[in-house]
């Protein structure tokens, strides 16, 4: 049985013992349609995810590069994946909890939904919970932080300053590692608040000569990106990466004093995302 079967078949049998306590006539509110919106958005987003692992390891995500690189990205942008589509399960999980607590709450409890779409191009700014490095972080562990400022839609604030942030590492290589004698530490936003979020990939790359460049990869398809930029010795594959936007990362010029083989994302610099997809937010 599948993720998705599996929440489908909860849900019915959520249904029959709602459908014993209260009268399965009466309409739904505000509330248990955003909800139930909320459900399917989170098991479109595990299965969005399904199919990028599975495209990955077919090979379709990678782009001309040597098969080092391609290799190593791929093995890295899986991990990564892992622990992403985990996350992502357990909010779906969550998700359709929602909806059946809100179905078994008596009318007279309903609380009227507001609702704030934030839309695809928002900047989230992130303040990360503590230094990551190639030295200490590898791809797929996880990562924690706060937004350093309120993400606004229309005047109203969707997500406040201080909620609390996920992500993931996608890739970990100390520089010198690559063909190319290159490197690279990128980090990707998962969860900010509740949602789960797609915000393309902050990427630092770097050379043992000391020089590091920070770029911000959008779109859900970064393993061509990442594969193009790292392949090449002085960021030759940056104008043409199958489609995936990329630019200087605002800010975030990473300098290092020192030849070193290790890549750093210092805790003390926030750190900007772009939100690829655009995201629902339920205000309770």
């Amino acid at each position: 049985m599948t993720f998705r079967s599996s929440l489908l078949l909860t849900g019915i049998l959520g249904s029959f013992i709602i459908c014993g306590q209260l009268s399965c006539d009466r309409k739904p509110t505000e509330a248990e349609i955003q909800a139930q919106a909320a459900a399917k958005a989170a098991d479109e987003r595990v299965a969005q995810l399904e199919k990028e692992m599975a495209d990955i390891k077919a090979g379709k995500h990678a782009s001309a590069g040597d098969a080092d690189t391609v290799q190593h990205m791929s093995k890295a942008q899986i991990k990564a994946l892992d622990r992403r589509l985990a996350d992502a399960k357990k909010n779906a999980t969550l998700a359709h909890q929602d909806v059946q607590t809100l179905a078994a709450a008596p009318k007279a409890e309903a609380v009227k939904a507001v609702i704030v779409d934030v839309p695809a191009g928002t900047q989230v700014a992130v303040a990360l919970g503590r230094e990551l490095s190639t030295e200490k972080d590898q791809a797929g562990d996880a990562w924690e932080g706060t937004l350093v400022e309120d993400v606004t839609v229309g005047g109203r604030v969707a997500w406040p300053k201080g909620t609390p942030v996920k992500g993931v590492v996608a890739q970990s290589t100390p520089a010198g590692r690559l063909q190319s004698g290159q490197g690279g530490l990128g980090i990707q936003l998962s969860t900010v608040g509740r949602n789960d979020v797609e915000a393309g990939t902050y990427l630092v790359v770097g050379d043992k000569r000391g020089e590091r460049n920070a770029k911000f990869i959008g779109g859900t398809a970064a393993l061509g990106a990442l594969v193009g930029i790292l392949s090449s010795g002085k960021h030759q594959g940056d104008h043409a990466l199958g489609g995936a936007a990329i630019g200087a990362a605002a800010g975030t010029a990473v300098a290092a004093g020192t030849a070193d083989t290790i890549i750093r994302i210092p805790a003390s610099k926030a750190v900007t995302f772009t939100l690829s997809q655009p995201e629902r937010v339920i205000l309770k």
